[in-house]
């Protein structure tokens, strides 16, 4: 089971100006830069379950990997039955909350990108 939720598309222009617009509107950080591939997080703290979105373009082509990262304290509180990520796709119990605030931002991007939301 694949606990991130993953996006692959094609584009004709580059990414980069829009998702940096977007990461500004929305509160996310650039936490890893390698060139093609950009990771960032939304969320910081002991108790916050932080956003990550990890995006590649290569080419025109977008691969797009969007997770709630569990946190340690979670962890413990649920003696280690709550998984270490949890994609943004409805359904479930866990982190529901957390995952439809999630789900908001990152869909915010997809309709700026011209992609189908996450369900």
């Amino acid at each position: 089971m694949n606990s991130r939720t993953i996006r692959d598309f094609t584009v004709s222009a580059d990414i980069w100006p829009t998702v940096d617009k977007w990461v500004s509107a929305e509160g996310f950080r650039l936490i890893d830069d390698q060139g093609t591939k950009r990771t960032f997080q939304k969320g910081y703290g002991l108790m916050i379950l932080p956003t990550k979105v990890e995006i590649t373009q290569t080419n025109g082509s977008v691969h797009l990997e969007a997770w709630i990262q569990s946190n340690l304290i979670t962890r413990v509180m649920t003696v280690f039955l709550t998984p270490l990520e949890v994609k943004l796709d409805s359904g479930g119990f866990i982190f529901a909350i957390p995952r439809s605030i999630a789900r908001d931002s990152v869909n915010r991007l997809l309709i700026l990108l011209g992609q189908p939301l996450i369900t």
